[in-house]
């Protein structure tokens, strides 16, 4: 609870600066740099080494970063290190991307489905959802075959849910609630 706040001031802080300067570099750059830190064990282990100095933290990660990043983006981390806050980082980028999708009037779906969907598929379900919701969409897309087919969708905390996994669960269900009334036996 107390990191969520503090993940949302430190967004928001860096949310406003983006506006006055450029919010897609930004969130972009915060996207990227999030990726690199979750995704690289050694980068991971060397941000968050609570026995590696500050300016150490600083240095590698620097030189990790090289010049693709923005001199903003690289302010701020050097900000969340200084004050041991490099953990947010993950939570810090996910509220900020929110915030700019939210000023950008961009809403983010996440599609699952048991295929991969091809990209007309995705185009259809993106307008589709864009209609919904009057906003631009931006899909992200996840295979899972435990579904067994159809669609899943998430659009903020809505949810859609197509699936035949999800149909086969209803009507299991359904059949347990029926199965529990007595049955008339006979013929009228």
């Amino acid at each position: 609870m107390i990191n969520g706040s503090l993940a949302r001031r430190y967004s928001q802080a860096l949310f406003k600066i983006a506006t006055e300067t450029a919010l897609d570099p930004i969130d972009t750059d915060l996207r990227e740099l999030t990726k690199l830190v979750e995704g690289n064990k050694e980068v991971n282990n060397a941000l968050l080494h609570p026995h590696i100095s500050s300016s150490d933290k600083k240095s590698i990660m620097d030189k990790i970063l090289g010049e693709e990043f923005g001199e903003t983006t690289r302010r701020f981390l050097h900000l969340l290190i200084d004050r041991k806050r490099e953990y947010l980082l993950p939570v810090i980028q996910r509220e900020f991307t929110r915030l700019a999708d939210e000023a950008r009037q961009v809403v983010e779906a996440k599609v699952v489905s048991a295929i991969s969907l091809d990209d007309s598929q995705l185009d259809n379900l993106k307008k589709a959802i864009g209609r919904m919701t009057g906003k631009d969409v931006r899909i992200i897309s996840e295979v899972r075959s435990d579904l067994i087919g159809g669609v899943l969708i998430q659009v903020g905390d809505r949810v859609m849910d197509g699936t035949v996994a999800h149909a086969l669960n209803r009507m299991r269900e359904d059949l347990r609630k029926t199965s529990d009334k007595p049955q008339e036996v006979g013929v009228k």
